[in-house]
């Protein structure tokens, strides 16, 4: 069994080595995912996107294998890539980090940098963890938005700006979509709520105003964009 892990059929690496190295980056790629799940916001997410970036982690696990010490297969793999073109827009910053995070974590490993990769990768999931924990960034922790449609021809300019008054310390106008040929309008403003327990209460009496419907009240710590 001994003699077979060590074989290297002319590489420099052994069977045993190869595995060892894959199995690694397959675990710690997992991690990875995990916590990409888990701190997630917004509507971006995509399945596939999750499983490629361990595809790419242990992809580039093996491609350090391959290049090893060799400076020529180095330049030989460079200009391999070099033909390949990928047009797939990435949508959220965030991902772009996850993105290199998998790569780097793919170069330890397959450069047998076992203690840096393991390291590394517990403490930035961490970090990713903890900034997600205490919402890090957010300007306002109680913010929200109020998106909701209302009909022009049966309801008034101002008939839902007592309801503002009694349930907003202060609300901001950020968009207008026009709807149905003009004859409505998607509204959609940047509120702030007196009590935050009571948003479905404001829902009911905005649903009550005739011609208004399609109430929807968004936390801005989802990052949606509008």
């Amino acid at each position: 069994m001994n003699n077979i892990f060590n074989l290297s059929f002319g590489g420099n690496l052994g069977v045993g080595h190869i595995l060892f190295n894959l199995v690694l980056t397959l675990i710690l790629g997992l991690m990875i995912t995990y916590i990409y799940r888990v701190t997630h916001r917004g509507l971006s997410y995509s399945k596939n996107f999750v499983s490629t970036l361990i595809l790419m982690s242990m992809i580039t696990t093996l491609i350090m294998m391959v290049i090893g010490n060799s400076i020529a297969t180095a330049f030989g793999l460079l200009g391999a890539f070099s033909l390949v073109r990928f047009r797939t827009a990435v949508k959220e910053t965030k991902d772009t980090g996850f993105i290199f995070f998998t790569l780097a974590e793919g170069m330890a490993v397959g450069t047998s940098n076992y203690l840096l990769a393991i390291i590394s990768t517990l403490f930035f999931l961490l970090v990713i963890w903890l900034l997600n924990r205490f919402n890090f960034g957010s300007i306002q922790g109680n913010d929200y938005l109020l998106v909701f449609t209302i009909n022009h021809q049966s309801t008034q300019p101002d008939s839902f700006s007592s309801i503002f008054e009694k349930y907003f310390k202060n609300s901001m106008l950020l968009n207008i979509n026009a709807k149905n040929n003009g004859q409505s309008s998607e509204m959609v403003y940047s509120v702030r709520f007196v009590d935050e327990k009571r948003s479905n209460d404001l829902i009911k009496e905005m649903m009550l105003i005739d011609g208004i419907s399609e109430v929807h009240v968004i936390s801005s710590k989802a990052d949606i964009e509008y």
